[in-house]
C-alpha cells in the first residue's frame, strides 16, 4: 500500500455537558485526559487525549450555541470529524495540490464517461476552502500558530448521495479537513511533555479512521479520497473497503504497524452502520487506536471501549504487528 505525505492529525469527539465535565468510565478509565481550554469566541471548550505518535483526540463541548464551528453545530454527541496534517507540505501547498487532484479526477471521470447518459454521476461536490490562519497564546506566553483547511461542499452536485436528508441529516462531513502547524507542533500538541501520552489502556496512536459511504458511491468516494491523500487505495478483498495509507507525525511509536496506518473508506455494511448514517450522516464512523501486545499471542484483538453508544465507535486494536 502506498503511503501518503499526510498523516492523521486529530479526531474530534463531541460530548454533552455532563460527560464533558465528568467523563464516563470508557473514557476516564482508559485515558489520561488533560485540560484544554475555551476556544476564541467563547461558545466551546475542549479537553485532549494526546497520543505518543503525536496525534490526539479532541473532546469538545458546547458552552452556548456554537458560532465558530458552524459546520459541527447540528451534530449530536459522538465522533464528529477528523483532520490530516503534513510536515512535508504546507497548508497552501496542500490546498493547491488537493484542488488540482480533485479537478484531474473530475476531468478523468468526465472523459471516461463520454457518451454515457450521465457524465457527472461521480461528482460528489467536494472541494476545499482557502486555508484559514489560527493561533493562540499559551499560558507560558509562547505563541502557537496553524492553518486549518476545511472542505467545501456543494449539495447540488449531481453525484451527491440522495436524498440528502437521508445521508446528511444534520450537516455534511464526509471528507476530512487539514490542520497544518506553523509553529513547532509540540507547542500545539505537547506529546513530548511528561506523561501526557501514557494511558491506562496502552494506546500509542491512531491506527485507522473508518469512514462509511453508500456502496453505490464507493468508487466515487475512492476518487475523492485519492485526491485528498495523494495515494491510490488498496481494496480489502474481504470487506470491499478502500484503504489509503498514511504517514505518521512521529513514526517511532508506530514502527511495528506503520504500514497499516490508514483511512478506511467502507461501504455501509450492517444495521449498525445504517443507524449511524440515519442519526449522524456519512463520514467518520470509527477510530481505531493501536495498543502493542506483549503477551506472546499473535492474534489481533479489536476491543470497543463500550458495548453501545459513543464508546462503541472507539476501538482498541491490540496486535504485535
Amino acid at each position: 500500500m502506498s503511503t501518503s505525505v499526510y498523516s492523521h492529525d486529530h479526531v474530534v469527539l463531541l460530548l454533552d455537558t455532563p460527560d464533558f465535565e465528568n467523563p464516563p468510565a470508557w473514557l476516564a478509565d482508559n485515558f489520561n485526559i488533560i485540560e484544554g481550554g475555551t476556544h476564541a469566541g467563547g461558545s466551546s471548550r475542549n479537553k485532549l487525549i494526546i497520543l505518543a505518535d503525536g496525534t490526539y483526540i479532541e473532546l469538545i463541548n458546547w458552552i452556548t450555541k456554537p458560532s465558530e464551528f458552524f459546520d459541527w453545530a447540528g451534530k449530536p454527541p459522538g465522533l464528529l470529524d477528523f483532520a490530516l496534517t503534513s510536515a512535508q507540505a504546507s497548508a497552501h501547498e496542500t490546498y493547491q495540490a488537493v484542488l488540482e487532484r480533485l479537478a484531474a479526477s473530475t476531468e478523468k471521470t468526465t472523459s471516461d464517461a463520454q457518451g454515457a447518459a450521465d457524465d457527472s454521476s461521480e461528482d460528489l461536490g467536494i472541494s476545499y476552502k482557502t486555508p484559514l490562519a489560527g493561533g493562540r497564546k499559551r499560558k507560558d506566553g509562547k505563541e502557537v500558530s496553524w492553518f486549518v483547511t476545511k472542505p467545501l461542499f456543494n449539495l447540488e452536485a449531481r453525484g451527491v448521495p440522495s436524498p440528502a436528508q437521508s445521508y446528511f441529516p444534520n450537516g455534511r462531513l464526509d471528507a476530512p479537513f487539514f490542520c497544518h502547524d506553523v509553529s513547532d507542533r509540540d507547542l500545539r500538541v505537547p506529546y513530548q511533555e511528561g506523561d501526557v501520552t501514557k494511558h491506562p489502556c496502552g494506546a500509542l496512536g491512531v491506527l485507522s479512521v473508518r469512514v462509511v459511504v453508500p456502496q453505490a458511491k464507493l468508487d466515487a468516494y475512492g476518487k475523492v479520497y485519492a485526491a485528498v491523500t495523494g495515494v491510490q487505495p488498496q481494496k480489502d478483498p474481504t470487506t470491499g473497503s478502500l484503504r489509503f495509507g498514511l504517514g505518521a507525525v512521529d513514526s517511532t511509536p508506530l514502527k511495528p504497524i506503520q504500514s497499516k496506518v490508514d483511512i478506511e473508506v467502507a461501504p455501509i455494511a450492517n444495521p449498525a452502520d445504517e443507524n449511524w448514517v440515519k442519526e449522524r450522516g456519512l463520514g467518520i464512523r470509527e477510530v481505531r487506536l493501536w495498543v502493542p501486545k506483549s503477551d506472546g499471542v499473535t492474534q489481533t484483538e479489536e476491543i470497543p471501549l463500550d458495548k453501545s453508544g459513543i464508546g462503541a465507535s472507539v476501538i482498541l486494536v491490540k496486535s504485535q504487528t
